[in-house]
């Protein structure tokens, strides 16, 4: 009987361990990018991975390779009915979010040179947004071009361009809520 139980043990906690992870709740996602307004405790922020968004991206930076977001739990979109993100395989490249005024430019966030970096959106709201519009940093622009539709994720082409005239091109989805 004891060597019964010392077979199982391994295989009821292996079995234990195999449980799928939860999935994070819409609180929880915006809680982690700031929706809520209100800033995270930063003992529980890693101070290796800035999570802060600077207006200007870090001096030297190549501005047009674009990197994954990581933790962006500090930064600020400003109020929003809405927003989209780039995914580019299972990577967060850009998150957007406005309001549904389309008077009012929407913001985004990106990650360029390690940095988080703030851009903005020109004037046309939560509509421009989720139909693709060019976004504009201090010496890059991006551009988003989602193929047409309605749908919540949909192939998107983005285009980051420098001042100096250089571009990469990133494909992904783009998905909108």
């Amino acid at each position: 009987m004891r060597k019964v139980l010392l077979l199982a043990l391994p295989l009821a906690l292996a079995a234990c361990s195999s449980e799928p992870a939860e999935p994070e709740s819409a609180d929880d996602f915006a809680s982690r990018i700031g929706q809520n307004g209100e800033a995270l405790d930063p003992a529980q922020r890693d101070p290796d991975a800035p999570n802060t968004a600077n207006p200007a991206p870090p001096s030297g930076a190549d501005l047009t390779q674009l990197q994954k977001l990581g933790d962006i739990g500090g930064v600020d979109l400003g109020p929003r009915d809405g927003g989209c993100t780039l995914m580019v395989g299972k990577d967060e490249m850009i998150i957007a979010g406005a309001m549904n005024d389309g008077a009012i430019p929407g913001k985004a966030v990106v990650r360029v040179g390690d940095s988080l970096t703030m851009v903005d959106a020109e004037v046309g709201g939560l509509d421009a947004i989720r139909n693709g519009t060019t976004f504009t940093g201090e010496g890059f622009t991006i551009s988003v071009a989602p193929a047409a539709g309605d749908q919540q994720r949909r192939p998107a082409n983005v285009t980051v361009r420098d001042a100096a005239g250089q571009t990469q091109s990133y494909s992904g989805n783009w998905i909108c809520s």
